[in-house]
């Protein structure tokens, strides 16, 4: 497999795109495909200050990263579910990646906002796991970006999501 752009051993393969690119090749064109459709659906501006929520993944974490390389003014969102190493684990990776690169995170606790963490509201509410989850987490994004004055809330997602 042939790099799209420069010829040479692919590492990954787009078949949405008919395309297969090597690690710098392919970096180029997440930037270029994250800064096209930021400006053909006129998401924002350099001037708006974005909100990042990030879940310690690398969708997240690579929105994050393209968005700081790219001059956007950003912060980091991690919200703590409570969902015990999970949760922990995916903090620091958030912590250590804003301090890697100079940002700021804010860290928001489901357990603090609603008095008990995800999988006490799941059993709780007698819902899908994902029903209360997300339900908390557009709750806790929206209020965490009028509380810090962020006008925009950006979220790192792959097709599958």
């Amino acid at each position: 497999m042939k790099c799209r752009k420069c010829g040479g051993t692919a590492v990954l393969e787009l078949r949405r795109h008919n395309a297969a690119f090597c690690r710098p090749d392919f970096i180029d064109f997440f930037r270029n495909q994250v800064a096209e459709a930021i400006r053909r659906h006129r998401m924002f501006t350099r001037e708006e200050a974005v909100l990042v929520a990030v879940s310690g993944g690398k969708d997240s974490l690579a929105l994050w990263d393209v968005l700081i390389e790219t001059g956007y003014q950003t912060a980091g969102l991690y919200l703590d579910l409570g969902i015990f190493d999970y949760s922990v684990e995916s903090k620091a990776r958030c912590e250590a990646f804003a301090a890697s690169r100079g940002q700021k995170l804010i860290v928001e606790s489901v357990a603090e906002t609603v008095g008990a963490g995800i999988p006490e509201v799941q059993k709780a509410t007698r819902r899908p796991t994902c029903s209360a989850c997300g339900l908390s987490k557009r709750y806790l994004m929206n209020r965490a970006a009028v509380d810090h004055g962020y006008p925009v809330i950006a979220t790192g997602h792959n097709l599958d999501d």
